[in-house]
């Protein structure tokens, strides 16, 4: 059987170490839209990992409102961690209910992933960060009466 695969439909993971190597961690693109799944998995050194450690994950949009604030447990058996969210839908937490902002704004984002080895001593955090873009539009969307999708040509007469 022969596949193909489109420019658009390949990811372009990245992947980020912290200083030390402690934390490594891959964001699953470089550009997103709304309704994509935007993941982000990594592994942590086991020798600073203690019971409880677990990885903070911040996004902000390009004016740096926080649209995205999560974290994920390590796990025991392989120090591993992975966390997920919907690009562009508002994100329910249960702690804070919509204390993020909505991913509304295309641009360069910001990802923050901290891993905390010892819960309660942040002097031994480690970080790492992404940027990725977002386009907030979503192809063949009417805004206005305008359709914005690609085949669409306007002539504005004055």
């Amino acid at each position: 059987m022969f596949t193909t695969q489109s420019n658009a439909q390949q990811q372009q993971q990245q992947q980020a170490e912290s200083a030390n190597g402690g934390l490594i961690a891959t964001l699953n693109d470089d550009s997103f839209r709304p309704g994509d799944t935007i993941i982000v998995n990594g592994t942590v050194e086991e020798q600073q990992r203690q019971d409880g450690s677990y990885v903070a994950i911040e996004v902000r949009d390009p004016q740096g409102k926080m649209v995205e604030y999560g974290s994920a447990p390590v796990t025991a058996d392989n120090n591993t961690f992975t966390y997920r969210f919907i690009a562009g839908e508002q994100q329910q937490q249960q702690e804070q209910i919509d204390s993020n902002e909505p991913m509304i704004t295309s641009g360069n984002y910001t990802m923050v992933v901290r891993y905390f080895p010892q819960p309660n001593d942040e002097s031994m955090m480690e970080q790492v960060e992404f940027f990725f873009e977002y386009d907030a539009i979503e192809e063949g969307m009417t805004v206005g009466g305008t359709s914005t999708s690609d085949d669409y040509d306007a002539d504005i007469q004055g």
